[in-house]
């Protein structure tokens, strides 16, 4: 008797445990989808840096098939984006979160008192140019000042984050401005740009701060210099082509390549005014609708997502 109780227990807890994994839905499938659907956020960084990506990016959600962006705070046309999400308040915008000032002539600073971020600004009262020095400059009690300034300043100018992610990748430079920044967002309950890859390499400490799996992103994809040699429409077809199933984000860059852009872009010819140019165009480019129709690829959003991992 004694020996077929203990095999029922255990007959049950396998049952139970296989409920239970089953019961796991996939973001896709949080979302309403399939679980084999191939679902994709197209995302229009740098928003805020200046009045062409904003009317760039702007246009590429009405006009073509742009459907999420993210602004950089420190910019100086911010208040322009502001002003537009008031009169468009479903429109899917997030922070991306900056600590850098990359461009040769045009610069900005921190939101934050400079007195209190003394670390992450150069002689010149500027970010430093890249994530390198920043890196190794910054202390993370400033860096979470900064931070949360940008986010605090955004919902006072009346914006609200539909996500946020890193200018040039800073925050996943390592596992302390990793942490802080899967913080914040837990903390605002603001999904977080993060996918499987980044979560497969990080360390336990990462991994418990990650409480919502479905958050991760099955790729994050974008564009580099050899891409933008070889051509842009060619690198964004052969993506659409191959997308395999998931939650997945292609983070691009809309603006003309016009006076401003290319004063703003000088000598930086790699996500330079053409390079936004190019991806405006492709992106709201019948070709690109096509190969969305054909590949039976579905768009979704941050704002979405935001809803079934944070309900209210």
């Amino acid at each position: 008797m004694k020996y077929s109780i203990i095999h029922f227990f255990i007959l049950f807890s396998m049952i139970l445990s296989s409920s239970i994994i089953l019961g796991q839905k996939s973001l896709a499938e949080k979302l309403g989808y399939s679980s084999d659907a191939k679902l994709l956020i197209i995302h229009a960084d740098d928003v805020g840096v200046s009045h062409s990506e904003n009317r760039g990016s702007i246009r590429a959600m009405k006009n073509g098939v742009v459907n999420s962006a993210s602004i950089m705070m420190p910019c100086p046309w911010v208040t322009e984006i502001a002003t537009y999400l008031k009169k468009n308040p479903t429109a899917d915008f997030g922070l991306h979160l900056t600590l850098t000032s990359e461009w040769e002539t045009m610069k900005w600073s921190p939101v934050a008192s400079k007195n209190h971020v003394k670390s992450l600004i150069n002689t010149n009262g500027f970010f430093y140019d890249g994530c390198a020095d920043f890196q190794k400059n910054a202390k993370i009690e400033e860096v979470e000042i900064e931070l949360r300034a940008q986010i605090e300043q955004a919902i006072k100018m009346g914006i609200k984050p539909t996500h946020l992610d890193s200018h040039m990748g800073c925050l996943f430079y390592d596992e302390k401005l990793l942490n802080l920044y899967l913080k914040l967002g837990s903390e605002y309950k603001i999904p977080v740009l993060i996918d499987k890859a980044t979560y497969k390499t990080a360390s336990k400490e990462t991994k418990a701060l990650i409480t919502n799996k479905e958050l991760l992103l099955e790729n994050i994809m974008t564009a580099n210099p050899s891409d933008f040699e070889s051509g842009m429409a060619n690198y964004y077809e052969k993506m659409l082509t191959t997308l395999s199933p998931g939650v997945q984000t292609i983070l691009i860059h809309t603006a003309f390549n016009n006076a401003e852009m290319q004063a703003l872009t000088i000598n930086h010819p790699h996500w330079g005014a053409k390079w936004r140019q190019d991806d405006y165009d492709f992106f709201t480019s019948e070709r690109c609708k096509k190969l969305l129709r054909k590949h039976k690829i579905k768009l979704v959003t941050w704002r979405e997502i935001q809803k079934v991992i944070y309900p209210k």
